[in-house]
């Protein structure tokens, strides 16, 4: 049984896909399987795959989407962690090799988050070195709440046990599925946040849609109604450390879309979120985005005009 399974959902991205299975296959630990779903494409990424022969495991799905396509790949998995990777990053040779060492070190861990570097040429990724392992360690991951620390939620490994006792990701189409299964990962004993060296080359496509900060819009809402509904664990005396994880992230989603000139999504988050804010409070946060997105949008407008 490998250690490690190396779960890539993809659809219609051969050429990026097979830059990322590179990377893959010059890591300095061996012990892993890799599987890549195909969700439904309908370029030559089957023939590419087919190339490769039995270093990769192919499943195959209509398209729904990366939640599900990872739920095939976490249902297959035969290794003891489930390592995610999008099909269009790349890892760094000591990638696994720095899980398995934080993973040793704190006792099998649930989850270890790694850190990631930002690219649009990989060429940029060339100068990143590995460092001596520099890890936190908490009880759990809802119990990091109040850590100021990058959270990488594509970085990823899990224990496979843990992944599908929580039944893995979300089956519809939002953006914020991997926070979405963080969460509900949040009282699995251990959380390890890998501080170095980095272990991700997370591409940066050039160009954000509105489609994409709409996308983004839902899937906050989403996360704010699990929480409302009673989905996460940890009961009431873990919501306060759930509030900070995702006031956290809306703030940082409504500052996106003001530098993006969509006021109106970025209030209406806003306005969702006055109860929750009021609650832990963050009294800076709630007296202060009002006045800012005023000022933010006749600065605009005044430069515009």
């Amino acid at each position: 049984m490998p250690y490690f399974s190396v779960v890539i959902p993809t659809y219609n991205r051969a050429r990026l896909l097979e830059e990322t299975l590179a990377s893959v296959f010059a890591q300095d630990d061996t012990d892993y399987e890799v599987l890549v779903i195909d969700d439904g494409s309908t370029d030559d990424t089957l023939a590419s795959l087919a190339r490769l022969g039995d270093r990769v495991r192919v499943l195959r799905q209509a398209n729904a989407g990366q939640g599900m396509a990872r739920n095939l790949g976490i249902r297959e998995a035969r290794g003891e962690y489930v390592v995610f990777l999008d099909s269009d990053d790349l890892w760094f040779p000591w990638t696994l090799s720095t899980y398995r060492e934080a993973i040793r070190m704190h006792g099998g861990p649930a989850v270890v988050m790694g850190q990631a570097k930002t690219f649009t040429d990989p060429m940029a990724l060339t100068g990143e070195e590995s460092e001596p392992l520099r890890t936190r360690f908490f009880a759990d991951y809802l119990a990091s709440a109040e850590a100021r620390f990058i959270r990488t939620a594509c970085a990823v490994a899990v224990r496979t046990e843990a992944l599908r006792r929580v039944g893995g990701f979300c089956a519809r189409r939002i953006v914020a599925e991997d926070y979405d299964l963080l969460y509900r990962l949040g009282v699995e004993p251990g959380f390890a946040f890998i501080e170095a060296p980095v272990t991700l080359g997370y591409r940066r496509h050039s160009g954000s849609s509105s489609t994409d900060l709409e996308r983004g819009h839902e899937g906050t809402v989403f996360l704010m109604e699990q929480e409302q509904q009673g989905h996460y664990p940890g009961g009431a005396s873990r919501r306060r450390e759930r509030l900070l994880m995702l006031l956290f992230g809306l703030r940082h989603v409504t500052h996106w879309m003001l530098a993006h000139r969509r006021w109106g999504l970025a209030l209406d988050l806003y306005r969702r979120s006055l109860a929750y804010h009021l609650e832990v409070p963050r009294w800076r946060y709630m007296l202060g985005f009002p006045p800012y997105v005023l000022a933010t949008s006749m600065m605009r407008r005044g430069r515009d005009g």
